[in-house]
């Protein structure tokens, strides 16, 4: 696993292969950038849920007269107002939609009928790992929103407040899984640099089946970064 320095070195000496630089902004175009607010709908729902139970676990029952006394700013205003002006909850928190597109696209070549758990239908449970999910009080079908907000949760992203180019790529690398193939061999996870001159060959074929000869021919999602940085759509905080 790369330590934070490493992944700023990696994505500084992320060079985009030239022949793969159409297809590169045609899934930022079509793919990411159309559907933008649906991946920042996800990204509000999870901290409004956040901001839910941070209300629940500050306030069983509404605010007495002392507590308002002391802090007047929170009697003054809507809750979640307070609590923004306050820094506990602002623009600058929560996962960011380009890292909700990025999965979407590595995991289902960004098709809004499948789970961003895994790219199974969301016309059924998910079946490959992680199974039987999402968990949100009903069976299907399920919308994306709902099932994508799940996926992100299960896997604790939810909670985390830092979002700098180093956790961003250690959490994309993580979502697919750090193999240690990958370290054994000196391969650069497809999954993050796939379509640069980081990635040439190796990976995963199938699940649990790891060739030297297979080349993985999607678009790595710090690729797709980088190349959005490049264009002026993103600036990604370096720490």
């Amino acid at each position: 696993m790369a330590t934070d320095l490493e992944y700023i070195k990696l994505f500084n000496s992320c060079i985009i292969t030239p022949l793969k630089s159409a297809e590169i902004n045609r899934i930022i175009d079509d793919k990411i950038l159309n559907n933008k607010s649906r991946y920042q709908a996800v990204r509000n729902k999870l901290l409004s849920l956040n901001e839910y139970t941070y209300r629940n676990a500050c306030f069983l029952a509404e605010p007495d007269d002392n507590f308002i006394k002391r802090n007047p700013r929170i009697a003054n205003s809507t809750f979640s107002r307070t609590f923004s002006e306050a820094g506990l909850f602002s623009e600058g928190t929560g996962i960011p939609w380009y890292f909700i597109a990025c999965i979407h696209y590595r995991e289902s070549s960004s098709d809004f009928t499948k789970h961003l758990h895994n790219g199974d239908p969301l016309s059924s449970f998910t079946r490959q790992y992680p199974a039987n999910r999402p968990k949100v009080g009903h069976g299907p079908p399920f919308t994306f929103e709902e099932s994508a907000v799940d996926a992100l949760k299960l896997r604790g992203l939810d909670k985390e407040t830092v979002w700098s180019l180093p956790k961003v790529l250690l959490r994309l690398e993580q979502y697919n899984g750090i193999a240690k193939a990958y370290e054994k061999n000196h391969i650069n996870s497809p999954y993050l640099w796939g379509g640069s001159n980081l990635y040439t060959k190796g990976g995963f074929a199938r699940d649990h089946v790891f060739s030297l000869d297979y080349v993985n021919k999607q678009i790595g999602t710090a690729v797709i970064l980088k190349a959005m940085e490049n264009r002026g759509l993103i600036n990604i905080p370096r720490q």
